[in-house]
C-alpha cells in the first residue's frame, strides 16, 4: 500500500476476565482486534506488578500487530497506545524485519530499509517483584519440550506447562509429564483470516515463537513465577539462505539471537525474570538421543508435524502426515537412536522407505536446494544421521538410504557454552555432557 500508515491503536486489559483486546487500524482499510484470554482471573496483584504488567502488554501489543501489519505493509507505522524507548524501537526495527525475513522472500519482497519505530527520549522503567523460583514451560507436543520438562524435573524446578489452544498432542505430552498443565486463548481478528482467503493482501510467515514470549512474560509476572524456559536448540541458529547480506532464517525467533535480544529488553524492565532455552547448548541430534533415552513415555503421544497445530481445526490431524519436511527431518534425526519399530509405530509411516520423498531428504541433506523453511537441525546433523543409518543392517536396506549417498559428517554433541541458563541451573550442562 503506498502513502499509508498503520496504527497501534490501544490495547485493554480486564483483571476480571483475564481478556486482553489489542486493537489495530491501517488507514483508509481496515480496524482489527485481536484478544488472549489468561486463565486464572480474576487477578490479583500488586501495584508494582500491575505497572510492570501494562509495561509488558505495551511492547506485546507491538509484537502481535506483525499478523496486521504483514498483510498490508503500510509505509510507515504510528504507537498511539504508548512511547517505544531508542532501545526498545530497535528491538522492533529487527524483529519486524528478521522475523519477516522468509515472509518476504516467499512474497518477492525486500523489506530491508522499511520498517523504522518511532521513540521517545525516555528510559525504561525498572520493576523489582517478587518472583518465586517456579518456572512456565511451552508444551508444543514435539520431542524437545518432552525433553524440558523432564530435565526440570530432574533439576528439581518446580514447573508448569502451558500452551496456546492447546492441541491433542500437547495436552498429551504434558498428561504424560505429570506437570500441572494449562492452557490460554488467542482469537485472532477473523477479518485477517477472511481478507488472507481473498489473496488480496500479504500472507505468510511470522515469528509465531517470538510473538508468544511477550505473552509468556505477562504470563509469568501475572503467577509470580521467575522462568520461562524455552526448548530452542543450537542448530535453530542456523538460516535457510541469503537476502543481499541479510540471513534469512524460518527459525529467527528461536535462536540465539532473539534470545539475547529478549533477555536484554526483559533485564530493561524486569531483571528478576528470566527468559531462556534449557536447549541452546545442544542440537537437534543431542536432543533427540536424550529423547529417546529420557522420554519413552511419549513416544505414543508426541508429535512435531505442523499440521497438527494448523489454526484451522477442520484442516488439523491428530498426529503425523508423515510427508512433510518436519517429519522426514524428525523421523531421520530419531532414527540412530530409536528402535526401527518402534519409531515407525509412533509416526505411523516410515519415509524413508518412500521413493516419493527423495527430494525432500536431498534437500535436507543439502544435496539440492536450500535448506527447507522448517524447523529442521543444519545439515551436518542430518548427513551424520544418515550416514548411521547407511551403516545400520536394519536401516540400509530402505528406499532413500540406499540411493542417497551424502559426504561425511562428525558426531554432532559439542556443548556450546553459549547461551543464557541461569547459574543455579547449569547442573543441567554435566547431563548434556554425559
Amino acid at each position: 500500500m503506498k502513502n499509508s500508515i498503520f496504527y497501534f491503536e490501544n490495547f485493554i486489559f480486564d483483571k476480571r476476565t483475564g481478556k486482553i483486546s489489542f486493537f489495530y487500524r491501517v488507514e483508509n482499510e481496515c480496524e482489527f482486534m485481536e484478544e488472549i484470554v489468561f486463565p486464572g482471573a480474576p487477578f490479583d496483584v500488586d501495584a508494582d506488578t500491575e505497572s510492570a504488567l501494562k509495561q509488558v502488554l505495551f511492547l506485546a501489543h507491538i509484537a502481535l500487530g506483525i499478523s496486521y501489519y504483514k498483510a498490508f505493509l503500510p509505509d510507515d507505522v504510528e504507537v498511539l497506545s504508548g512511547t517505544l524507548t531508542r532501545e526498545q524501537a530497535a528491538f522492533f526495527d529487527t524483529f519486524y524485519l528478521k522475523g519477516l525475513g522468509e515472509f518476504a522472500i516467499r512474497n518477492n519482497l525486500n523489506l530491508q530499509g522499511k520498517i523504522h519505530f518511532p521513540f521517545g527520549d525516555i528510559v525504561a522503567e525498572k520493576f523489582i517483584l517478587p518472583l518465586e523460583k517456579k518456572a512456565l514451560v511451552p508444551v508444543g507436543g514435539g520431542k524437545d519440550s518432552c525433553v524440558v520438562m523432564e530435565l526440570l524435573k530432574e533439576l528439581k524446578v518446580p514447573a508448569t506447562g502451558v500452551a496456546c489452544g492447546g492441541s491433542k498432542s500437547q495436552s498429551a505430552c504434558a498428561e504424560k509429564s505429570g506437570l500441572p498443565y494449562f492452557t490460554f486463548k488467542r482469537i485472532i481478528d477473523p477479518r485477517l483470516m477472511e481478507l488472507n482467503a481473498t489473496g488480496k493482501v500479504y500472507n505468510g510467515h511470522i515469528p509465531i515463537t517470538g510473538v508468544f514470549a511477550f505473552l509468556l512474560w505477562a504470563l509469568a509476572l501475572l503467577r509470580g513465577e521467575k522462568y520461562v524456559v524455552m526448548a530452542c536448540e543450537k542448530s535453530a541458529n542456523s538460516g535457510n539462505m541469503k537476502q543481499g547480506d541479510l540471513t534469512i532464517n524460518h527459525q529467527w525467533s528461536k535462536s540465539f539471537e532473539f534470545e539475547k535480544m529478549f533477555y536484554n529488553l526483559t533485564q530493561s524492565m524486569t531483571p528478576d525474570f528470566r527468559y531462556f532455552s534449557l536447549l541452546r547448548p545442544i542440537s537437534e541430534a543431542h536432543i533427540a538421543r536424550l529423547f529417546a533415552q529420557k522420554c519413552s513415555a511419549y513416544f505414543d503421544v508426541f508429535t512435531s508435524c505442523n499440521k497438527a497445530f494448523k489454526l484451522d481445526l477442520n484442516k488439523r490431524i491428530d498426529r503425523w502426515c508423515g510427508a512433510c519436511d518436519k517429519c522426514r527431518f524428525v523421523f531421520l534425526i530419531l532414527a540412530p537412536f530409536m528402535d526401527k519399530e518402534t519409531l515407525i509405530r509412533a509416526v505411523g509411516t516410515n519415509p524413508l522407505n518412500d521413493e516419493n520423498q527423495m527430494q525432500g531428504y536431498r534437500e535436507l541433506l543439502g544435496l539440492s536446494g536450500h535448506k527447507p523453511f522448517e524447523c529442521v537441525g543444519e545439515v551436518d546433523e542430518c548427513r551424520w544421521a544418515f550416514n548411521e543409518l547407511k551403516q545400520n543392517p536394519a536401516w540400509q536396506n530402505d528406499v532413500v538410504v540406499k540411493a542417497l549417498e551424502v559426504p561425511a559428517a562428525s558426531a554432532p554433541f559439542d556443548v556450546a557454552e553459549e547461551h543464557l541458563i541461569p547459574e543455579e541451573l547449569q547442573d543441567v550442562m554435566a547431563r548434556f555432557r554425559a
